[in-house]
């Protein structure tokens, strides 16, 4: 007797509600491991990706030219010794700045992987006024104008495929690998002056081809900066601190200009030493691949507990109106393949791309589990009512996964609406028995 209450203690739905719950809270689990996975198919994809801007060049950032002279301002003498010396750097950037751009990109791919690339040709032209060092109020200062250099900042050295030439009012300047110093850039090459007369105005121009990965960006120098860049690739996005003034995008390439004076920034057009970083000055465009498929797959494993719950909840009503047991055994198996979905998602995503391995794998999962119902119940309509379910929570997934701006609200009124109909439906369970 005491067995028996026992059995019915443990079959009541009550209890049944309790392990099933229980149940799908233990399952979350191996949803946290499938995201770990992805995290991993992440990271590798970024290593390769990171391997092939390292053979062919990574993100390029292009500044200048700027012109620096060396000055040593000298202290007071004693005993014919000079004492307090001190070494440092005029910087004077350019009185106009115009940066033509016409990228060539390239896709190119490792295993499974690919990165967008480019070819990009560069024209620079400008001018600089006459240097005026009065401006620095620097007593006992000397400038050493023999010395002073042209310094263009290159993020990546490796990418620069001609032998550039900086042309100085008609004079053409040698270009030397490296910045003699590091005050405003860290990589780039340096320019000497020669023979240019640096009491004047000066015109310059330079042209410049160079291998990039992905962005290519411009730090607008000039007391007046224009930068048009434009290409046959029609996914970019703008970056930097400015946007277009203006734009063309379409599906045969884009078009920008860029407009930037010296009340733009946050710093003058001539100070020494480190005392200004230019880097806030940057504007640019990326070179966007669609959606990368990782991201949205880690979007949709985010839902993982949604359908499981919902599951589970329509296969508890189920077998209450059909009065058939159900183990919780049963209950895990079918959400193991609610989670197989999510690897799968993952693993075709990384062949034939996010839409079709999401279709493919959605009617996989969804015909796995109405075939595995229909084997538990042997009731058509119930199946029909499940497979229903399953299209239902993937398509509306999908569309929340294809939503940017809207997401949040469209996820939102679908679970207000999904809560509303299970009300309707548990409405129909009699939960206690008349007896």
């Amino acid at each position: 007797m005491e067995t028996k209450s026992i059995q019915q203690f443990l079959n009541s739905y009550s209890v049944k509600m309790i392990i099933v719950s229980g149940l799908a809270i233990f399952l979350l689990i191996p949803s946290f491991l499938i995201q770990d996975v992805i995290h991993e198919r992440i990271a590798l994809s970024k290593e390769v990706k990171n391997e092939l801007y390292a053979q062919w060049g990574g993100k390029q950032v292009i500044a200048g030219p700027v012109l620096n002279v060396p000055f040593l301002v000298t202290g007071q003498e004693e005993n014919n010794q000079v004492i307090n010396e001190r070494h440092g750097v005029a910087h004077f950037l350019p009185e106009t700045l115009k940066t033509e751009g016409v990228l060539y990109p390239e896709t190119r791919k490792r295993g499974i992987y690919k990165v967008v690339v480019y070819e990009g040709k560069l024209k620079l032209k400008g001018s600089f006024a006459q240097p005026d060092v009065s401006q620095f109020d620097l007593q006992n200062a000397r400038y050493n104008w023999d010395a002073a250099y042209f310094t263009i900042g290159v993020s990546d050295m490796r990418g620069i495929k001609n032998l550039p030439e900086l042309v100085v009012n008609g004079q053409k300047c040698k270009v030397e690998p490296g910045v003699a110093d590091t005050d405003l850039f860290q990589s780039g090459i340096t320019i000497k002056t020669n023979a240019v007369d640096l009491k004047h105005p000066m015109n310059f121009e330079m042209e410049l081809d160079l291998n990039g990965s992905e962005d290519l960006s411009v730090e607008a120098l000039g007391k007046t900066s224009e930068v048009d860049i434009k290409s046959d690739w029609a996914d970019p996005g703008f970056t930097g601190g400015f946007l277009p003034s203006n734009r063309q995008v379409s599906a045969k390439g884009f078009t920008a200009n860029w407009l930037v004076t010296h009340l733009n920034r946050n710093f003058p057009q001539q100070w020494i030493d480190r005392k200004y970083n230019t880097h806030d000055a940057k504007l640019g465009v990326e070179l966007l691949l669609p959606v990368d498929h990782y991201q949205k797959s880690m979007r949709s494993a985010k839902y993982a507990i949604l359908f499981i719950a919902l599951n589970f909840i329509i296969f508890i009503f189920m077998e209450i109106k059909s009065k058939t047991r159900i183990h919780p055994f049963q209950y895990s198996l079918v959400a193991f393949a609610l989670l197989i979905f999510y690897t799968l998602l993952t693993s075709i995503g990384e062949q034939i791309g996010f839409n079709w391995a999401y279709l493919i794998s959605a009617i996989a999962v969804t015909l796995l589990i109405s075939w595995y119902t229909f084997t538990i119940l042997r009731n058509i309509p119930m199946v029909a009512w499940i497979t229903l379910l399953q299209t239902g929570l993937y398509t509306f997934l999908f569309t929340i996964l294809q939503l940017q701006d809207y997401a949040l609200l469209a996820g939102s009124i679908g679970l207000f609406v999904i809560l509303g109909i299970i009300m309707r439906a548990s409405q129909e369970i009699k939960w206690y028995s008349e007896g």
